[in-house]
């Protein structure tokens, strides 16, 4: 295998485990290297590999009864994507497509779960993760039905910091993916203007600010704006 066990490491499904424990993984993730624009999977496509993100970009998206496109998430470098593909029979519930060029690591479904029966230590590891996220995901159920548009605006800001965001110095940080604003508004089932608006207020308030498409963020400030709606 041609990358050290400290990759999967740093992916958020992994971990966990000791590197012991990554070692039976290795021979079965296989590299691909897609070009800009190109689709991964198919929303509906039956579910036979899980991927790992390992250079460039890879936008996950669906498209509505009316053909509307909707954002899910972008993923980047060590990002483990569908998380649903590890743990049950069915089809992709979105499409994937590289939006530059882009390397990932693709496991077969089949391939990992016989390396899990053979490894119970790292099963159950792999479902406390799992567990997490299922609290996670829970949370933002919540932020939708019970906070406000410019709320769920700023919890997502503040999320995007912490997985696709670096330190600058001076309290800042700079988002690694550019994000358009109808992008943002996707991921929480908002309107563009209304993301519009407060990415206006923010940036008047200087705890935002976009220099050649690039999002600068100060994440204290933002977390006192959230304050005030308490």
């Amino acid at each position: 295998m041609d990358f050290p066990t400290g990759f999967l490491k740093n992916t958020m499904f992994f971990k966990d485990l000791s590197e012991q424990e990554l070692e039976p993984f290795l021979p079965i993730m296989h590299k691909r290297k897609l070009a800009d624009k190109t689709i991964l999977f198919l929303q509906g496509d039956p579910i036979t590999h899980v991927y790992i993100a390992e250079s460039g970009k890879i936008k996950i998206f669906r498209n509505d009864h009316a053909g509307k496109e909707q954002v899910l998430h972008f993923k980047q470098h060590g990002d483990l994507f569908p998380h649903v593909g590890f743990f049950r029979q069915g089809h992709f519930p979105a499409f994937a497509q590289a939006i530059e060029d882009s390397e990932v690591y693709s496991i077969a479904i089949k391939d990992f779960e016989q390396v899990l029966m053979e490894n119970p230590s790292a099963s159950v590891k792999m479902l406390r993760v799992l567990g997490d996220q299922i609290v996670s995901l829970q949370q933002r159920l919540e932020e939708m039905a019970l906070r406000s548009a410019n709320e769920r605006i700023l919890l997502l800001l503040l999320r995007l910091c912490e997985t696709h965001g670096s330190k600058v110095g001076n309290g800042w940080v700079k988002l690694n993916t550019r994000f358009k604003n109808a992008d943002l508004a996707n991921m929480i089932g908002t309107s563009r203007e209304s993301v519009n608006r407060m990415i206006s207020q923010l940036r008047k308030d200087e705890s935002v600010d976009i220099k050649d498409g690039e999002y600068m963020i100060a994440p204290e400030k933002l977390k006192d704006e959230l304050l005030s709606f308490s």
